[in-house]
């Protein structure tokens, strides 16, 4: 309890994911900027008769999409109100898809992304889209990243002339300290002397 006293407000943003449509002229947004801990979530909206759609990123240009920090989608399927990928029963088709996600968690996927949306008739590539994923860091998180307690802050270097008096201010002696101790002296002793020469006092040693 007492070192949360220490800790500064603030957090995080919730994590949200942000849906990007597939349709047939485009991908809205066409430029998607989120932060990290957020995902994209592409579906599929183009319900061209034997149309698909691919969505790829390929990060070293092999033209593979099979390495770290790349993905591939797979076939996406068009989606339709009455369910995609169900069988007669009811039941997801294996391997079919209509959406697909991709989770941007950890600082070093800052930066920004230009995927391929790959466009099939038939199982025929026949048009490929580039559009941008800009990926941004989480300011609320770099704040409290920075935050230092104790032996793990670093001073900060202060100008000498900021923390040092100046010569004339060291010569300078604080000389009303000393009338207003004096003062309050002589009022002690004129308090005590009132109080040892009060009439009940005098009687009192007059009796013994």
């Amino acid at each position: 309890m007492i070192f949360s006293m220490f800790i500064p407000p603030g957090s995080t943003h919730d994590a949200s994911a942000l849906t990007t449509n597939i349709k047939q002229l485009n991908a809205e947004p066409n430029i998607a900027t989120i932060l990290i801990g957020d995902s994209i979530y592409w579906i599929n909206l183009d319900s061209r008769e034997n149309i698909t759609h691919r969505i790829v990123f390929d990060s070293n240009g092999d033209g593979l999409y099979n390495g770290t920090n790349e993905w591939d989608s797979g076939t996406l399927l068009a989606w339709t109100s009455n369910g995609t990928c169900l069988d007669e029963t009811g039941n997801k088709t294996p391997g079919c898809a209509v959406t697909f996600e991709v989770y941007f968690n950890d600082t070093a996927d800052i930066g920004t992304y230009v995927y391929t949306d790959m466009i099939y008739l038939n199982d025929t590539l026949v048009e490929s889209r580039n559009f941008t994923i800009i990926v941004k860091a989480d300011t609320h998180m770099d704040a409290i990243n920075s935050y230092c307690f104790g032996a793990d802050c670093e001073e900060e270097e202060v100008e000498q002339s900021a923390i040092e008096p100046s010569d004339n201010n060291q010569n300078e002696k604080p000389y009303w300290l000393l009338f207003v101790s004096g003062g309050t002296g002589f009022l002690a002793l004129l308090l005590g002397l009132k109080m040892v020469f009060s009439p009940n006092n005098l009687q009192h040693f007059q009796e013994e």
